[in-house]
């Protein structure tokens, strides 16, 4: 009888377990979950506005942004070389208004900028098959306070000497 106590007890929880995150998710109807959300997206030409990452572009290509808090938030936009085309060195700032609407997924475009960097890489060491290695970082307030950290290293190719 003990043994079929427990049992019982367990079901009990994992009942209760399972209507919390129930209602969780139900508060969360709408995709505007509360916290730093957002990705980036690094998209080559033609332009569009799909969610995919293209690791190889050329040295003009656009950032997408997605899935952002709403409010009255910025992204701060990095560019740094990295090896083997430079160590550390930033390239380019930038800063990105990201809060238009609700925080809605993956899916959810919040803002779009295209970027030349053909007169910031043409100092660097370039790689003769790959290009000039690139690494984004993207910092952007959010709701509660909390700060979204993004990244994404990728290649730019077809850059042209100035």
């Amino acid at each position: 009888m003990r043994n079929f106590r427990w049992r019982g007890a367990g079901v009990a929880s994992l009942t209760a377990v399972a209507a919390c995150a129930a209602m969780a998710g139900g508060a969360f109807a709408g995709g505007n979950p509360p916290g730093a959300n957002g990705t980036v997206k690094i998209d080559d030409k033609p332009f569009d506005s799909h969610p995919n990452n293209e690791p190889h572009v050329g040295c003009v290509f656009q950032v997408d942004f997605y899935g952002f808090d709403k409010g009255n938030y910025n992204a701060n936009v990095t560019f740094t070389m990295q090896p083997p085309s430079g160590k550390g060195r930033v390239v380019r700032r930038d800063r990105v208004f990201i809060g238009e609407d609700n925080a809605g997924g993956g899916t959810d475009l919040d803002a779009e900028r295209t970027y030349d960097l053909n007169m910031d890489v043409y100092s660097f060491e370039r790689h003769p098959k790959q290009g000039f290695h690139i690494k984004l970082d993207v910092q952007a307030p959010g709701a509660n306070g909390k700060i979204a950290k993004k990244s994404k290293v990728f290649w730019a190719r077809d850059c042209i000497d100035p």
